[in-house]
């Protein structure tokens, strides 16, 4: 019997990789099957480090800011010509929400600092992001310059510095960057479905906040080079896909499409007799397209069994099994707390 293992990651307790192994650990205490492991992701937080381990990628590290303009020290994946950054792991969200006073700068010095190296084929994973500043902070350490109404250069841009933009030159901005986004969502860059209304609530935004940044991102747009107002997933990471494509374009892509180009992951499914997935919480945006829901669809498109592990499982079905750590005897705290354990043990089950 040959099982392949597909999860995401359990956001907040494990990475991809550990669930991986965890549940290759419990299946290998109950059974001789042939075992292969793919930790995977659908373009959120962990993606760069997944695309990575497929393509062999070398970490290349330097210094940048983080959402609130702290210097921190960054990691990108590099091989060839091209770098995977994630722009988690400069602009990503923190304990502390203030979407307002947060900037994607961080994101953009990583980009500068990868093309400085030669490495001009850009994959940017766009999940996870603590900011909503349309991309204005990365395009600004990218070399555009922001401008208020008195003509002032606007120092590397967040979220309150939307709405008082009324001048942009692109002049001694960076060129001849090649962009693939890995997005995870495919909301616009601004409206009711916009990176404003639909996420910078999570990130801090009260409704006044929300409808200043939308404003912002609006008066954004209408000064890009390219009309990002119908670009599907241009809303992702607080609009950073919208800034950066409506400058340099590029491809728009679903993470776990690029991923599993990388990897032939339907190959690796056809040849296999169990596909075991899942993630930190399966519920009904699971069916939006996250990645068990992905995996299940292509594992009853070859006909294969496909069984679901996650962290707690929301009144949804997919797949022919599903197993939760979070049960009647365990509790959400106890599961986070001892969730390699927990999902070691409840890994056994799966072949029952």
């Amino acid at each position: 019997m040959k099982i392949l293992i597909v999860p995401d990651s359990f956001k907040g307790t494990l990475t991809s990789k550990q669930v991986c192994e965890c549940i290759a650990n419990g299946i290998s205490q109950v059974s001789d099957a042939e075992i292969t492991a793919v930790p995977f992701s659908d373009g959120g937080e962990g993606f760069a480090e997944c695309l990575a381990d497929i393509c062999k990628a070398k970490p290349l590290y330097t210094t940048c800011s983080d959402i609130y303009s702290k210097q921190i020290k960054g990691v990108m994946y590099t091989y060839e010509k091209t770098a995977i950054i994630e722009c988690a792991v400069a602009s990503g969200i923190q304990k502390k929400k203030d979407v307002m006073n947060a900037t994607s700068y961080g994101t953009g010095e990583l980009i500068k600092h990868a093309v400085s190296k030669g490495f001009t084929n850009i994959i940017l994973g766009l999940g996870g992001s603590g900011c909503c500043d349309g991309g204005a902070g990365a395009l600004s350490a990218l070399g555009v310059e922001f401008k208020n109404n008195s003509g002032e250069i606007i120092p590397s841009p967040k979220g309150k510095d939307l709405s008082n933009i009324y001048g942009v030159n692109f002049k001694n901005s960076v060129k001849h960057i090649d962009f693939t986004y890995a997005c995870d969502v495919k909301n616009a860059y601004f409206g009711k479905n916009g990176a404003a209304y639909v996420f910078a609530p999570q990130k801090g935004a009260n409704k006044d906040d929300v409808i200043k940044l939308d404003e912002g991102l609006k008066m954004i747009n209408a000064f890009l080079p390219n009309d990002v107002s119908h670009v599907k997933g241009a809303g992702a990471a607080g609009g950073l896909c919208g800034g950066l494509y409506g400058v340099y374009g590029g491809k728009i892509c679903s993470g776990f499409d690029i991923l599993s180009q990388a990897c032939s992951l339907e190959e690796k499914i056809k040849a296999s007799d169990i596909i075991i997935t899942g993630e930190g919480k399966t519920d009904k945006q699971t069916l939006m397209g996250k990645l068990p829901y992905e995996i299940s669809c292509l594992a009853a498109k070859y006909g294969k069994k496909c069984y679901v592990i996650s962290g707690s499982i929301d009144n949804v079905k997919i797949g022919d099994k599903m197993l939760s750590l979070v049960d009647n005897d365990t509790s959400l705290e106890q599961a986070m707390e001892n969730s390699s354990k927990i999902l070691t043990l409840k890994a056994k089950l799966l072949l029952q």
